[in-house]
């Protein structure tokens, strides 16, 4: 698996960032390798990142262009800088006993976007 981490900073409200990335779950949930996301906001510091991970690094690479797109929408939004990008493979995941770690929707869900992972 692989992850690509993008970090923000909101220059007013971290909830405005946090609406854009809503914006994003149904189309990344039709993306081809996409497993899931996370988005995160501090809402003291006004930082916010998003995680995507992907199943393949091709599909990481694959989503790359549709993910520039995506940044610079919401920076062209207003409010809201690009600090960085970053991709990842990821090597370990730890999980508390009994619990699974976060996994890949086998079918994009009938209203894409209107799930929260």
């Amino acid at each position: 698996m692989f992850a690509r981490v993008t970090t923000y900073h909101a220059d007013e409200d971290a909830d405005r960032l946090l609406e854009g990335f809503k914006g994003t779950i149904g189309p990344l949930q039709l993306m081809e390798g996409f497993s899931h996301g996370y988005f995160m906001v501090d809402r003291n510091t006004r930082a916010a990142m998003s995680m995507t991970v992907w199943e393949t690094g091709d599909a990481l690479s694959a989503s790359a262009e549709s993910a520039e797109v995506r940044r610079w929408q919401r920076v062209e939004a207003g409010g809201v800088s690009i600090v960085s990008v970053d991709n990842y493979e990821i090597n370990l995941i730890a999980a508390a006993p009994g619990v699974e770690p976060a996994h890949r929707i086998a079918e994009p869900l009938e209203e894409p976007g209107e799930h929260m992972l």
